[in-house]
């Protein structure tokens, strides 16, 4: 089980092709694209189900992998020193001693293997590690742009806006959302400060292009709430949802699926903020049915029709290219926020819809640079494909380490979760276009441990705060 892990791993990630185009060329578009919580195990289950490899696979595409880990887990700024115990660690993470008993950070699973322990007990969250990839900066779980004393840190949002980029950032997750925020541009010392986030987001001058869930007036399945429906101001204050509502606002508020489309080919003036309507994400709430009992855990990806009168994230992504392309430059981060969410809830089914719907919008970008009509071309273009952490998702048996089983296309693969939560592994990293090939000499370290004998790990990786400031550099050198 471990040679065959390891030659997987070992294979993919030392596959480093040479890039097409001029990579050295400096960008005048950057666009950033994260699959939240999709760690290696994730986009097998994706190609598994769909019997074909994903966008980022092809021979265009560099690869490596990323560590992910926080400046320290304490969800407050207690200063900038690294506590040791959260750095990623080889022998730490596939340490296969068995673990007896229940975890001891991940209520109502098995400990099973101490890498398995040392992943959930050290595990970073969406706040700090995106934040770390838009600043150059490590910091505490929790921060958005934050440094470890919550003191602002610039970020490549900022840096773009500054070099006079228009620069938009979207999710399938409410775009007050740790991750989504902090490719905005926000600042805050907790990412649970909605209100705060949404209101710099909207008031600040760095972005033109805003899209997301987290619409007050429709709940998971776009149905109209009721006028006390419980967390409808969660996302937005009441008063920045009135005034957007209301034409007040400096943003243009669009809502509805087919404007969204149209926006594709006949951009606005102005700065846009495309809220679909739906409450927080755009399908993974949505109620299940069908003979299961509606019990998501056990659905395979399409049991639940999705909501058609919400947009994808694909086509949020057409809008903000046609809004934002044609200028001196563009900075655009897109997240497919809700493959974390349904990871959480141990939902594959969904987390492979999810990944999925990113997965498209990886497609319509690389059309979009192919365009011979917009301007666009490799060699001015940098696009990363990455996850922010991981989850701990393996095969559906207790040996350590297990990799995902195929069960053909179609059926969704055998696995087990060992944590409703994240995980501190690798995860992996593609990256392809102008500057490609100064982002990937920063993967210069190597993950590899020996485990009853065997070689197993990743090949190369950066980290985080490497990737942030090749890209700021970019921007800015």
């Amino acid at each position: 089980m471990l040679r065959t892990l390891a030659a997987a791993c070992l294979s993919a990630a030392l596959a480093m092709p040479a890039a097409a185009q001029d990579a050295e060329a400096r960008p005048k578009n950057i666009i950033v694209m994260i699959a939240d919580g999709a760690g290696y195990n994730m986009l097998a289950a994706t190609r598994y189900w769909h019997g074909r490899a994903l966008t980022a696979d092809g021979p265009a595409w560099e690869k490596a992998a990323m560590a992910t880990y926080a400046l320290r887990r304490d969800i407050e700024p207690l200063g900038l020193s690294q506590n040791p115990e959260t750095v990623y660690d080889s022998g730490k993470n596939w340490d296969a001693a068995p673990v007896t008993g229940a975890s001891a950070c991940a209520d109502g699973y098995d400990a099973g293997y101490a890498g398995y322990e040392w992943n959930r007990c050290s595990a970073p969250d969406s706040a700090g590690t995106m934040s770390a990839m838009m600043t150059g900066i490590r910091t505490y779980n929790g921060a958005i742009n934050v440094d470890g004393r919550a003191e602002p840190a610039k970020s490549l949002a900022e840096t773009a806006k500054a070099a006079g980029w228009k620069v938009g950032t979207l999710s399938s997750v409410p775009f007050t959302h740790a991750t989504v925020a902090a490719g905005g541009g926000a600042h805050n010392r907790d990412r649970d400060n909605y209100h705060e986030i949404a209101s710099e987001m909207l008031s600040s001058e760095t972005l033109d292009f805003i899209a997301g869930g987290g619409n007050p007036d429709y709940d998971g399945d776009g149905k109209v709430r009721g006028e006390n429906a419980d967390e409808r101001y969660r996302w937005i204050s009441e008063a920045d949802w009135t005034a957007l509502k209301s034409g007040e606002s400096a943003w243009t508020l669009v809502e509805d699926r087919d404007a969204v489309r149209d926006l594709a080919s006949a951009p606005q003036t102005g700065r846009l903020i495309l809220l679909p309507r739906v409450a927080s994400t755009l399908q993974v709430e949505r109620t299940p049915v069908g003979g299961d009992g509606g019990d998501p855990r056990l659905q395979a990806p399409g049991d639940t029709p999705p909501i058609e009168t919400v947009p994808t994230l694909a086509e949020l992504a057409a809008a903000a290219l046609s809004q934002l392309e044609g200028g001196d430059g563009m900075f655009l981060q897109i997240e497919g926020g809700a493959v974390d969410w349904a990871m959480h809830g141990n939902f594959l089914g969904r987390a492979i819809e999810e990944y999925n719907g990113f997965n498209e919008a990886v497609d319509l970008v690389e059309a979009w640079v192919d365009d011979p009509d917009n301007g666009s071309t490799w060699d001015n273009t940098l696009v990363v494909v990455t996850a922010d952490h991981d989850h701990l998702l393996f095969g559906p048996g207790n040996a350590p380490f297990e990799p995902i089983e195929n069960r053909g296309v179609g059926k969704l693969p055998g696995h087990k979760w060992w944590s409703g939560s994240h995980s501190n592994q690798l995860v992996p990293f593609f990256i392809r276009g102008a500057g490609a090939d100064r982002v990937i000499a920063e993967a210069d370290q190597i993950d590899s441990a020996r485990v009853n004998g065997e070689t197993v790990g990743r090949g190369r990786y950066l980290t985080q705060p490497e990737l942030g400031e090749a890209l700021i550099g970019l921007v800015s050198d």
